[in-house]
């Protein structure tokens, strides 16, 4: 199974890509007040169920302290909501 694990900025912290970016077109004057949220995104295939693909997130790729992950199959509806909205997984582990 192919999954996607999307890393964006807990809740509270700043987005820091974003504003790098928005600050960036704002400099190159392509757009002012540009609002960007930015994230990093893997993919991982292999044959892992949700759980162990949480434990990959969590442990592996999130600095739990400032970051929050969303999980799910590729294609997944929850992986194209808002970045702000609840996680698109839960510990199951």
């Amino acid at each position: 199974m192919l999954w996607e694990v999307d890393i964006y900025p807990a809740e509270g912290q700043p987005d820091l890509m974003g504003h790098q970016v928005s600050s960036s077109a704002a400099e190159l004057g392509l757009a002012r007040d540009l609002s960007v949220a930015a994230a990093r995104g893997y993919l991982i295939q292999a044959s892992l169920d949700r759980c162990q693909v949480e434990k990959i997130a969590s442990e592996l790729l999130t600095d739990r302290v400032v970051e929050r992950a969303t999980i799910g199959a590729v294609g997944d509806a929850a992986l194209a909501e808002s970045p702000w909205q609840e996680p698109g997984w839960s510990t199951c582990c």
